[in-house]
């Protein structure tokens, strides 16, 4: 592996790391916020949580990632298997929708909006716990109730989308790039292309790796050769989903934190640091306590 690559996937975790506990640490809303005061005017769904748990969702895949790629604790003589490459971009994916999902409901205009993007998101999820209660075996009238009285409350809403269907993964995701100013092109790209890789699609096995010079042509035009991740397209690709992911995070700060919002991410990520291994008798982690002011 390259050591630039190897860097890079360091300083994409310890991101990961200090996004995590930003996340713990911000569990419960501020009352004189957007989302603490619409907690209040509405309380039978709870808009800061649902927000916050497309964030904690991103951060689930992402740690798994994290703690394969660069452990927090690594013993002498261990090896780390990688085994296949469609796992990668599972996570990934699950990531991307988490973020897009978070920031599709922070990013309303106004609380009419908020509260409408809030019933649409709930109405759909308690619909298909409906359904899977159902195949279950399992009596979902305590889930069809609570649909019910979301359905009510969106009829009743002063926002009339209030009453429309959770718009399609790939338009949340489109809409949260766009909420942003990024590409939303490019985030769609990146969804498909890990949705395939997850599906066990052909198409990601030419366009998500990288081959061996020699292959066994057992057949006309079908080879036989070994590949694994292409590490670059890996990298730029998780690098492009922490942006997207890092903007999500600091939307849902700005609607539920009074508390400086710099200072909640540097002292997330100071405290990430400390944890992580160096390898310089921590020389860079003195350097980094420094500029973030924290040491």
């Amino acid at each position: 592996m390259d050591p630039a690559v190897m860097q890079r996937w360091a300083e994409s975790a310890l991101k990961i790391r200090g996004h995590e506990e930003v996340l713990l640490a911000s569990a419960i809303p501020d009352v004189d916020t957007a989302f603490g005061a619409l907690e209040i005017a509405y309380d039978r769904e709870s808009i800061s949580q649902w927000c916050r748990e497309g964030l904690r969702s991103a951060s689930d895949h992402l740690m798994v990632w994290a703690d394969h790629a660069v452990p927090l604790v690594q013993y002498k003589g261990q090896v780390v298997h990688s085994r296949g490459f469609r796992w990668y971009f599972t996570l990934l994916r699950g990531a991307i929708e988490g973020f897009a999902q978070s920031a599709w409901l922070s990013s309303s205009g106004n609380r009419a909006e908020a509260l409408a993007r809030l019933l649409r998101i709930a109405r759909s999820d308690v619909g298909e716990q409906a359904k899977a209660w159902r195949a279950m075996g399992r009596d979902p009238a305590e889930v069809r109730a609570r649909l019910s009285r979301l359905d009510a409350d969106a009829a009743d809403s002063p926002d009339p989308s209030a009453v429309k269907q959770l718009p399609a993964m790939v338009d949340l995701i489109r809409a949260a790039a766009s909420s942003f100013e990024l590409d939303p092109d490019l985030f769609e790209g990146h969804w498909r292309a890990c949705s395939a890789a997850a599906h066990g699609k052909d198409w990601p096995i030419l366009e998500l790796q990288v081959f061996e010079s020699t292959a066994n042509e057992w057949r006309p035009g079908q080879f036989l050769t070994r590949g694994h991740l292409d590490p670059e397209r890996w990298t730029s690709m998780l690098e492009d989903v922490l942006d997207l992911g890092s903007r999500a995070l600091i939307r849902y700060l700005q609607r539920t934190s009074t508390s400086s919002i710099p200072v909640l991410l540097r002292e997330g990520l100071w405290r990430a640091a400390q944890v992580t291994p160096q390898r310089d008798d921590g020389t860079y982690l003195s350097e980094l306590g420094r500029r973030l002011g924290l040491e």
